[in-house]
């Protein structure tokens, strides 16, 4: 029996994605606010809020990978640049990322 397979440029994105409280945002800007704490803790509130935040943190914790915190772009699921690489930093030495 063959199967069908779907090019990788044709994907859907995972649902999640289209679920994500900054995904409505008519300012997208607002989930990068530099170093301004304000502005951070305005992203910051986005994110508590959002239904899907624990699969956007998974998934940016896997495709920045071992990216350092200043690589590291903007609020997401909550966290800093650095912040996610420290969460990158502590999956990787407990052995909970390949």
């Amino acid at each position: 029996m063959r199967t069908r397979q779907t090019p990788a440029n044709t994907r859907k994105p995972p649902s999640w994605d289209r679920d994500a409280a900054c995904a409505r945002l008519t300012d997208p800007e607002i989930m990068f606010p530099g170093n301004e704490p304000q502005a951070i803790a305005a992203a910051r509130e986005v994110c508590a809020g959002c239904p899907v935040q624990r699969a956007c943190l998974r998934n940016v914790i896997t495709s920045e990978g071992a990216r350092r915190g200043g690589a590291r772009h903007g609020i997401v699921a909550g966290l800093t640049g650095h912040e996610r690489w420290l969460v990158y930093r502590t999956l990787k030495r407990r052995g909970q990322l390949r």
